[in-house]
């Protein structure tokens, strides 16, 4: 029945959605949550946007936890389905990419969706465009997008109903989670839940550090912001490719990773986050400390 979906939507196939689809998957891969932290850690508020990357990262882990204990094999690994855009690793149950734009959603909206009328629709629409993607795709079937959403409600209700009953800090309960989530690490061999967990420790050890040492406000004319950001992420972009080529991976491609491989991917992306949340914070203080609002 739902391999009969996928090849119905794929029976509509055509340069323009392929095209169209694709730009949209994009929506719930990790360059785009990149770019959105980022820009809110760098010019809007670190303290929100330290939440909205833990709140996002816990959601990635935790789909791979159950994406590894179901293994449910993709849609196109059957024949009568075409992988229209790259083979995604891993395994289709839940599916990760409207998980994570689920997420995101949840989150600006919390945020921004009472301050304008349109931002609410605009990302109700982004979700259903990415769920609807991942199935043309040939990614995922309908239920594996259903359930990532469904997820990414229940792990951002977990956040906003567990969270204010917990008497240490957010950084605390990440130092002392990390025992468990490597352990975990032993079981889940899988590149998503090594980025996932490498981004928290190195995010939250960055932001840990920063509030006690660099202290930098992120409020600026809009000017110093540009040149704020396009620093920021031109050296994230060289640290997130140029690592590739410190710590390559053992084959050629990332669908047969090695647990080595999925190791030091979590290294690679522990020294991005560090540098989103603390190196960069330190260069913009010295170059722009004077031009704070």
């Amino acid at each position: 029945m739902e391999l009969s979906i996928v090849e119905f939507f794929q029976s509509f196939r055509s340069d323009f959605f392929d095209f169209f689809f694709q730009i949209f998957n994009e929506f719930g891969d990790e360059l785009v949550f990149l770019i959105v932290a980022s820009l809110l850690w760098w010019v809007v508020n670190k303290h929100f946007a330290y939440r909205f990357m833990m709140i996002f990262l816990t959601s990635v882990a935790v789909n791979d936890i159950f994406k590894n204990l179901v293994k449910r094999p993709r849609p196109y690994t059957n024949t009568s389905v075409v992988s229209i855009t790259e083979p995604t690793y891993g395994y289709s149950f839940p599916s990760g990419h409207a998980q994570n734009a689920g997420t995101m959603a949840l989150v600006l909206n919390e945020r921004y969706g009472k301050v304008a009328k349109w931002v609410q629709p605009v990302l109700i629409a982004i979700v259903v465009l990415v769920m609807l993607a991942r199935i043309y795709l040939g990614q995922h079937y309908l239920s594996d997008v259903i359930v990532g959403l469904a997820m990414s409600i229940v792990v951002y209700a977990a956040f906003i109903y567990f969270a204010p009953k917990i008497k240490i800090s957010p950084i605390k309960l990440v130092y002392y989670a990390i025992p468990i989530m490597v352990l975990i690490g032993f079981f889940i061999v899988d590149k998503n839940y090594y980025v996932a967990v490498g981004s928290m420790i190195g995010l939250t050890l960055g932001y840990d550090l920063e509030l006690r040492y660099v202290k930098y406000e992120v409020k600026a004319k809009a000017t110093i912001q540009i040149a704020k950001y396009a620093i920021g992420i031109i050296v994230a972009l060289l640290l997130k490719e140029g690592l590739k080529l410190v710590f390559p991976y053992s084959g050629n491609d990332d669908l047969n990773l090695t647990q080595l491989d999925l190791i030091l991917d979590g290294f690679r992306y522990f020294i991005l986050t560090v540098w989103l949340s603390l190196g960069s914070m330190w260069v913009f203080k010295k170059l722009f400390g004077k031009f704070q609002l």
